[in-house]
């Protein structure tokens, strides 16, 4: 495993440790400040507290909120690009979370 988590993260009910193997639809789910850096030592480990899915004003999952401030399409295409999710320039808010759905990234609302 090339990453590896700085304390337990709940993604759909199931907690990943530190030394648990991540499926990669998983891993594409969870933000890059929930790993540790392989640069430094466990030096910045901050033990085993959940991280779980209550980061910030966006979903669980890094991604922005789909309403009220920071839901805009640019907030929305940035997230995309740094998932490696494509798409098109004229591309719309609402055609950008179809796509980040498509890919797994984030839940279909209902």
């Amino acid at each position: 495993m090339s990453r590896r988590l700085i304390a337990h993260v709940h993604v759909d009910g199931v907690a990943y440790g530190p030394d648990d193997e991540i499926p990669a639809r998983v891993l594409r789910r969870i933000g890059d400040h929930a790993f540790a850096d392989p640069d430094q030592d466990d030096a910045a480990d901050t033990g085993d507290g959940d991280q779980g899915d209550s980061g910030g004003s966006g979903g669980g999952d890094g991604s922005p909120p789909r309403s009220g401030r920071g839901s805009g399409v640019e907030a929305w295409r940035e997230f995309a690009e740094q998932h490696d999710v494509e798409v098109p320039a004229g591309a719309t808010r609402d055609d950008i979370i179809a796509a980040c759905e498509a890919a797994e990234l984030v839940e279909r609302e209902e």
